[in-house]
């Protein structure tokens, strides 16, 4: 027994030595295929947004290749505190797949999370570049829109969105907060006009292109229009 297993050991190293001397040859007309190649690319949350919990948010990512169902994972400071397997997305909608997390009302408040969405197979996956916040209360300004152009001196439509704030606003372009458009404004309000763009409402002050922001009087919450443009 001993015998034929020391034959057989030797066969075996002389196959694999003739092998490295002359590996089998590919005929000219065989084609090697690689695995298709899969990625995600997550698009939102990917960093700065305030999330409100107890409400929902619309997690999105662009995909190459086919992921299945994948897993969307919550991280606060790199820990996954919450993971929701196999979920079912909706779209493409311009090339971005979604899914709409009910955000847990108690979920810790922070600045510190990222989402990671990971293709069924777990081969691939990808989360939000920077954190996002996750907050109790905020504000959503959505006028002026991006690129909106005012002539100086016109009148600016400012809309914006209160969610569980109770104190009454202060609305300024941004960096001249000592020169506000209006002050104790009610949160439900939802809409104030500028009548004297691009200028301090004594007409003293002048303004550069910027953004509007719509804060708490105490500052502890605020949201900030998209960028806008002021000419004469």
């Amino acid at each position: 027994m001993k015998k034929h297993a020391f034959l057989f050991a030797i066969l075996l190293a002389a196959f694999l030595c003739a092998w490295a001397q002359d590996p089998p040859q590919l005929q000219p007309n065989t084609t090697l295929l690689a695995p298709p190649r899969v990625l995600i690319t997550v698009a939102t949350p990917n960093g700065g947004e305030q999330v409100l919990r107890g409400a929902q948010q619309t997690i999105q990512w662009t995909k190459m290749g086919d992921i299945g169902r994948p897993t969307v994972q919550i991280k606060k400071d790199g820990v996954v505190v919450r993971s929701y397997p196999a979920v079912t997305p909706a779209g493409p909608v311009a090339g971005k797949w979604s899914w709409t997390w009910n955000v847990p009302a108690s979920l810790a408040l922070g600045r510190d999370y990222k989402v990671r969405v990971v293709s069924e197979n777990g081969r691939a996956a990808d989360e939000s570049n920077a954190n996002f916040h996750v907050v109790a209360s905020k504000i959503e300004v959505y006028m002026p829109r991006a690129g909106e152009r005012y002539r100086r001196g016109s009148t600016m439509s400012i809309h914006f969105r209160c969610f569980n704030v109770t104190q009454n606003l202060k609305i300024y372009q941004i960096n001249f907060a000592n020169f506000p458009i209006a002050v104790n404004v009610p949160p439900d309000r939802g809409i104030v006009e500028w009548r004297t763009v691009g200028t301090s409402p004594d007409g003293m002050t002048i303004f550069p292109s910027g953004y509007i922001v719509v804060a708490a009087m105490d500052g502890t919450v605020l949201g900030m229009s998209h960028p806008y443009e002021l000419y004469d």
